[in-house]
């Protein structure tokens, strides 16, 4: 199969060419191994040994192609006088063939001899005007830094082809290097409102948009990336930027159309929709079987309940419980449970103990320290809560009501032991 699929190449090759072989008959089998070898070389990367069975291709069939062949595997090699030996002795036999003239301007370039790679791109434009050769030049240009001169003939390499890549490249030489910021936030707009919202332009957009401050254009591009793409990971940036905006009601508009649950769960966090929660927390529960959602469950139950009645405690605790039984290992829920236990009065030694291990998770948090001076209050040890108590209010500067009315009780009950 694969002698017959390379001689099928080599026949091509020779009708490409249109021109008599040098040779009155062709070693077949000497062309096949030669084909084969330098297509593994290829392959493996080494470019410069290619290059030379290329040579003795052409040699042989007199093909176009292997010439063309020849030239490219110098380039790739990075082996540029050898390529331009080539080429001239290509161009003596086709001084028409435009890709000649772009493979010598892209060997000067090579070289960085810029000039005459400006000089040889230009007679293949001359030639053959196509957006590769029109966005080389402006490739080389850019190399100079002549923003100018490269932003035109991206802008006409672009108007034959408008690919993502030139108008990203277009907008990058406007924005960074011309100071046209509107303009160059205005070609990609009008290239994403004709030809789609594309990963790699709207990507550009946004950075630009994020440079600018800009949370209306940010907006306005996760929105339509998310309606091109439907990923989830694009709703999550436009919530953000909802949020940032302090649109909260639309985020979860936006959280609830792209079903990001997670998502929606912090947003009725957020509300103090604790009921709404509650439902969310308990279907992702059952979804991923992550207790940390059961804990998240149990705090909602309890926010959302107008009456604390044991039925309610009894509950909201057995969450709790169940999810640190399954290694939900976080201090929030640890003082949660701890605080419910002391507050209620329903395990006051279970509920230190939980609290001093939120406090070895973070042992400055003036919340879970309230909760341990409260504890200790409740089990009457008033002189180790005081101490803890004015830590809070004053060095840590916790001054909520209810932490100013545990301070008061505390001092009043040691006041009340003297």
């Amino acid at each position: 199969m694969q002698r017959y699929y390379f001689r099928f190449i080599i026949i091509a090759a020779l009708l490409f060419s249109g021109c008599a072989i040098k040779q009155p008959k062709i070693d077949e089998a000497k062309i096949d191994a030669y084909l084969i070898q330098a297509a593994f070389l290829e392959s493996s990367g080494l470019m410069e040994t290619a290059a030379k069975l290329y040579a003795k291709l052409y040699n042989l069939t007199d093909s176009k192609l292997f010439l063309l062949k020849t030239v490219q595997a110098y380039y790739r090699a990075k082996k540029y006088k050898e390529a331009l030996y080539w080429i001239d002795k290509g161009l003596k036999r086709y001084p028409k063939l435009a890709n000649l003239y772009e493979l010598k301007a892209l060997a000067y370039l090579g070289l960085k001899r810029y000039d005459e790679a400006i000089k040889w791109i230009n007679k293949a434009i001359a030639l053959d005007r196509t957006p590769q050769n029109l966005e080389l030049l402006a490739s080389i240009y850019l190399t100079k830094k002549e923003y100018e001169l490269a932003l035109k003939y991206y802008k006409s390499a672009y108007a034959l082809k408008p690919t993502d890549q030139i108008v990203n490249t277009i907008a990058y030489i406007m924005y960074f290097y011309l100071g046209k910021k509107r303009e160059a936030i205005a070609y990609l707009e009008t290239h994403s409102r004709i030809y789609g919202c594309s990963k790699r332009v709207c990507a550009t957009l946004a950075s630009l948009y994020g440079l600018q401050n800009n949370i209306d254009g940010l907006i306005s591009v996760y929105k339509r990336l998310y309606e091109t793409y439907r990923d989830e990971k694009y709703a999550v940036k436009l919530i953000e930027y909802l949020v940032y905006q302090n649109r909260i009601e639309d985020a979860v508009v936006w959280a609830k159309k792209a079903k990001a649950d997670r998502v929606l769960l912090d947003l009725y966090r957020m509300r103090k929709a604790y009921d709404k929660a509650y439902e969310i927390a308990m279907r992702l529960f059952e979804k991923t079987k992550e207790y940390r959602y059961l804990a998240e469950a149990a705090i909602f139950e309890y926010e959302k309940s107008h009456s604390k009645d044991s039925k309610l405690l009894e509950d909201v605790a057995k969450k709790l419980e169940t999810a640190i039984k399954h290694n939900v290992k976080d201090a929030v829920y640890y003082n949660y449970l701890g605080y419910l236990y002391i507050e209620h009065d329903l395990d006051i030694d279970r509920g230190i103990e939980l609290v001093k291990k939120a406090l070895r998770v973070d042992p400055d948090s003036p919340y879970y320290l309230d909760s341990l001076a409260w504890g200790y209050y409740k089990l009457g040890k008033c002189q180790k809560a005081l101490p803890i108590m004015k830590r809070v209010y004053y060095d840590l500067g916790l001054k909520d009501p209810e932490v100013e009315l545990h301070l008061k009780k505390i001092e009043a009950c040691v006041k009340g032991k003297h």
